[in-house]
């Protein structure tokens, strides 16, 4: 038998003694084995790709050896802050490119910090239409800003569906500079898989409809044939990282 020094395998009927045997479910299965883990003989190396709206490539021949992919989660755990944005505007603007998955969440709070400011401006909570993928207001979470200064506000529940945005209007022009951030509680744990944040794998005609997805916060074990490159489509852009084991 040739030995594969990249995967830790064991038979499900020869358990290891005190080592709870693995059901069906939780394990990989190679042939009459699983396995439970992967040993690194090497330090992984690290790619950093970016997924876009159209296909690009992830990984292209030649394949040496297993890869994992990874769509990284930008909040994770059952209370975590994020910063939305932070930078100066003098017109009207989103986050609706870099949105929040909030799925696994309950309620969110928002710090706003004002350091310069002149004209009249509104900022909105927006959610997304996981059906229609359509970006709509939940609710003004800051209105008539017009001086500089540090702001709280909480939404609660409302509006903290899968997807989660804000977009500022200028009521009476000029510029703002601020940074907010939000802080969202009472969550699950794991991702919060926000949708818009999917990346799908396939060919270099894949989609989003067609494409084998990674939700955020997972991550897929792969290996490649000899000849294969794999794509990577998604509904926004989103940083990936793929690993070579």
């Amino acid at each position: 038998m040739t030995y594969n020094p990249y995967i830790f395998q064991r038979r499900l009927k020869t358990p290891t003694p005190g080592v709870a045997a693995l059901k069906p479910k939780e394990a990989i299965k190679y042939g009459g084995y699983v396995t439970d883990l992967l040993p690194l003989f090497r330090a992984p190396k690290t790619l950093n790709r970016s997924v876009t709206t159209t296909p690009s490539i992830l990984i292209a021949p030649p394949h040496e050896w297993p890869y994992v992919i990874l769509n990284p989660s930008l909040i994770a755990g059952l209370t975590s802050s994020y910063t939305i944005y932070s930078g100066t505007v003098d017109a009207a603007g989103n986050t609706q490119a870099n949105p929040l998955g909030v799925a696994n969440y309950l309620k969110m709070h928002f710090h706003l910090d004002i350091t310069a400011i002149t004209g009249t401006w509104d900022i909105y909570a927006q959610t997304k239409d996981p059906v229609s993928g359509k970006w709509t207001d939940s609710q003004c979470i800051f209105s008539g800003l017009t001086s500089i200064g540090t702001k709280y506000a909480t939404v609660g529940e409302y509006g903290i569906v899968t997807d989660f945005a804000v977009r500022w209007d200028p009521v009476v022009a000029g510029s703002m500079t601020f940074s907010l951030s939000a802080t969202v509680k009472e969550g699950m744990g794991g991702s919060s898989a926000g949708l818009a944040r999917t990346i799908y794998i396939g060919g270099n005609d894949v989609t989003v409809d067609s494409g084998l997805e990674i939700k955020e916060g997972e991550s897929k074990l792969i290996m490649l044939g000899p000849d294969i490159t794999l794509y990577g489509v998604a509904k926004t852009t989103i940083p990936v990282k793929v690993f070579t084991l």
